[in-house]
This record gives structure tokens, sequence and C-alpha cells, in this order.
């Protein structure tokens, strides 16, 4: 039977909306807070997105999410404002389920596991941020378009029609990402991590289609970054020539109190256990990927099954579970004696993340949003929903 990405997104949305009414059962003033005619004074941004609905200046909140709402609806206040931020984000927040499946569709091939991800994304904890009116629910609709976008963007040794046009969809998208919240560095980051990380690959397979991938790649790597650059740049100009400052919004950011600094205490010691998660879920999803690639095209490497009890430390303590399963990993691959460990054989999809321009895109992508706010921010603002509120690390 075909799966339809339509018919497949009924069951997570009412299971979606089963959840959000035992929530409401629970604390009726979720209800009644969505529906306030005051919820800026409820939900922390969504006031400071509401003014600049009223009355745009430039500050660290970009620019497109309030000009969006203010377009969509006609508020003549800030709370007028602040309720159609909710009820926008809301309904883009159901849109990207479908989106987010026909995504998978194009990558995977199991629909069970396309099935769980999307309903994990759909109903894990940090999914109410879609909902409440900040910016998560359009950048996620822009981001699973421009994510499809770079699906279909095929390696090829010719430069077709549907080849510029898509690049220039690409570029497009990427501007409009650059003017929804920040997304300059992180997608200069990514873009070019991954363009390197699939030609050292390529390389090392002495793989002939090298330049294909180079030229291909290369050409989506400059448009993404020009595209973020250009994007930021419309921002830096209004803000430039309102207040003289053309990086104001990093800035304003500084101001907050985030400033560089080495915080080892978060490594060790959780604020909450989704940030903890947050911090280490994205650095052992990229050494993973990295020692199949190793596995694949230098050395043979044995994956093991973790033990329940690691399984256990992943989210509840994750640095206790690198180490040890770090050891067990080290054991069974120094060792030419048989173990007792269950080996875990490397599927196809495993072997062709290797030249996968969206799986190091993404995979890169959440891993900088980590690095940044773990070394900026002693508070780990926002990090667990920019890591699991969006679509790049799920």
């Amino acid at each position: 039977m075909k799966f339809n990405v339509f018919l497949g997104s009924v069951p997570i949305i009412l299971g979606f909306a089963l959840f959000t009414a035992i929530a409401i059962i629970i604390n009726p003033h979720i209800f009644t807070s969505f529906l306030s005619n005051a919820p800026s004074k409820l939900f922390y941004d969504v006031g400071h997105y509401s003014n600049l609905v009223i009355h745009p200046t430039c500050n660290a909140f970009y620019p497109l999410w309030p000009w969006l709402v203010s377009k969509i609806g006609t508020p003549k206040t800030v709370d007028d404002a602040a309720f159609y931020f909710r009820i926008v984000g809301s309904s883009l927040s159901l849109i990207t389920i479908p989106l987010f499946i026909f995504l998978l569709k194009q990558n995977i091939k199991s629909y069970k596991i396309t099935f769980l991800v999307v309903a994990l994304y759909a109903m894990n904890p940090l999914s109410v941020f879609r909902m409440i009116g900040y910016t998560e629910g359009i950048f996620s609709v822009l981001s699973l378009i421009f994510l499809s976008l770079i699906t279909n963007l095929k390696a090829t040794s010719k430069i077709s029609i549907k080849f510029i046009l898509t690049t220039i969809s690409i570029f497009v998208f990427s501007c409009f990402l650059s003017l929804t919240r920040p997304f300059l560095i992180q997608s200069i980051f990514s873009a070019i991590f991954a363009l390197a990380s699939i030609l050292i690959i390529t390389k090392l397979q002495n793989n002939e289609n090298f330049n294909k991938y180079f030229r291909s790649y290369g050409i989506t790597t400059f448009f993404i970054c020009f595209g973020a650059v250009i994007g930021y740049c419309v921002y830096g100009y209004y803000c430039l020539q309102s207040r003289g400052d053309f990086f104001a919004p990093f800035h304003d950011q500084k101001a907050w109190g985030k400033q560089l600094g080495i915080y080892s205490q978060l490594f060790f010691i959780p604020l909450t256990s989704a940030d903890f998660t947050a911090i280490y879920l994205p650095v052992i999803a990229v050494i993973t990927a990295l020692f199949i690639c190793i596995s694949v095209n230098i050395k043979k490497l044995i994956f093991i099954t973790p033990k329940i009890w690691q399984w256990i430390l992943l989210f509840a303590y994750p640095p206790a579970f690198m180490a040890f399963y770090g050891m067990d990993f080290k054991r069974v691959n120094s060792s030419d004696r048989l173990t007792n460990f269950k080996e875990v054989n490397l599927t196809q999809a495993s072997n062709n993340i290797s030249t996968s321009y969206i799986f190091w895109f993404c995979i890169y992508f959440a891993l900088i949003h980590s690095i940044i706010i773990v070394f900026s921010d002693q508070k780990l603002t926002s990090l667990r929903r920019f890591i699991f509120g969006t679509p790049y690390f799920l």
C-alpha cells in the first residue's frame, strides 16, 4: 500500500490534539491563555514580536515573522498582534507535519521510521514553541521547503535548467530563513562542512564522481551561503539606516548578557535534562556518522548495540553514556577474540550518508547551534528548542 502524505498526517495531528486536550484538562490555564486578549504578557518573546508589528524597528528580533503577521491580519494593538501570532503560528505548525512527511519520504524508504520521526517531531514537549507565536512555526515551514529543494538537487555533471531553477529557489529560501531568525553563521558553517565532508570522503574512496560532487554541491553551498548573507544584509542595512549599526541584532544579544567563554560546568552539571541532551546528542550523532564513514571507506569497524542501562544513561547523563559505550566500542574493535556484544550491521542507507549533502547539512546545523549557545550563554537560553523544536536534528 502506498504511503500517502496527507493520510499519514491525520493520526499524527489527532495524536497531537489528544495530548493537547489532556494537557488542557490537567491545566485549563493553557486554553484560556491561548485565547487571551493579552498573550503578549504571558509568553516572553511574543511581546517583542508584537511590538515590531505595531512599531517596526531594528533589534535582536528579525523582521520577516512580524511583517508576515502584519500582512495576514490587521492588528491594531500589541495584544491583537500577539493573538495573531499564536493563531498563525499554530496553523503553520500543523502545515509542517505533511511537509516533514514529504521530506522524509524523499530520504527514508521506511514508512514506519518516517511516521515515528514525524510523530516525535509533532508531539515532543518542545513542539509547543511552534504554537505560541515564536518563530519556530514559520522557520520550520521555510526550513522543510528549503531542505526538500536540497534533496531534489542531485549531483550532476551537467548544469540543467532544473538545476539552475532549484539553486535559485535554494538561494531565495536561504534569504527568507536569514530574515526570520539567526541563520547566517549556522548556514555557512553547515554548508561548508557538509561540502568538505563529502569531498574528503569521496577523495578517500578514490571516487570518480569527485568532480561531479564538487561542482554540484559546491554551487549549492555557494547559493546557501550567499542567500544567508544577502538576507542578513537586507536587515543589516535597515539597522544601519535606523540605528547606525549594521550588526545591531548581534550587539543586542550581547546586551542580554551573552558573551563568549568556556563554561565547563555546562558539560557535567545539567540545568535541565532537555538542555543536557541538546548539548550532547548532536555531538554523538556527528561522531557516529564519522565512524560509519570511516568503517565504510577506510577501516571496517564493529558497531555494537548499547545495553539497556546505557540507553538510560544516554538520556539521563550523556557524558557517562559516551564514556561507557566508548570503552565497549574500543574493546570490541581492538580485540580479535569473539565477544558477547550484539553487533549492528550497517545497511545500505547507512553507507549512503557519506555523500548525502542534506544529511551532513542538517547534522552540522544542530551541532553549530549547540556550540554557539554552549560557548556564549551560561543559561543555555533557547538551546533545547533550537535543537528539538525545529526539523533539522530530528
